[in-house]
């Protein structure tokens, strides 16, 4: 069965569904679990008056964000029953799916678990759909977790 299992996470609710499922899976294989979190620096490239100022106190608010969401994950993980590890990855020069693409080839992780909200129309076309990419771009195998209705 699994032996590396890699869980990517947001501040989302389907992202906390995918957290519990990637920790119940981990508990009823014996499979390590690394929990990431990515943020997108890339973003800064569409705002092209933003001060260094500015743009230095945002880049800390998402990193600080991001360590808060990487906590909650890894107390949900451990509370089910797991060891997690967390890594926080951060690129001004990748997307978030990239990262994750590169974070996985480099792990030798054998399954991704990520959350998908289920977007669609218009909303789908303007935010993209990091699951989507991911689908396309990891080489092994993927459990995309669908939100509540």
């Amino acid at each position: 069965m699994y032996k590396h299992i890699i869980v990517a996470v947001d501040d989302s609710p389907t992202s906390q569904r995918a957290i519990e499922e990637a920790a119940t899976l981990c508990v009823a294989t014996g499979a390590r679990l690394t929990v990431v979190h990515a943020v997108d620096e890339a973003l800064f490239a569409h705002f092209n008056r933003v001060t260094l100022a500015s743009r230095d106190a945002v880049q800390q608010a998402l990193i600080k964000e991001g360590k808060s969401v990487l906590n909650s994950a890894i107390a949900t993980a451990t509370a089910a029953g797991t060891t997690p590890e967390s890594k926080l990855l951060v690129s001004e020069h990748h997307s978030t799916s990239d990262q994750i693409v590169q974070t996985v080839a480099e792990s030798g992780a054998d399954l991704l678990i990520v959350g998908s909200h289920g977007r669609r129309g218009v909303q789908r076309l303007l935010l993209g759909s990091v699951a989507e990419k991911l689908l396309k771009k990891v080489s092994i195998s993927m459990m995309v977790v669908r939100g509540t209705a």
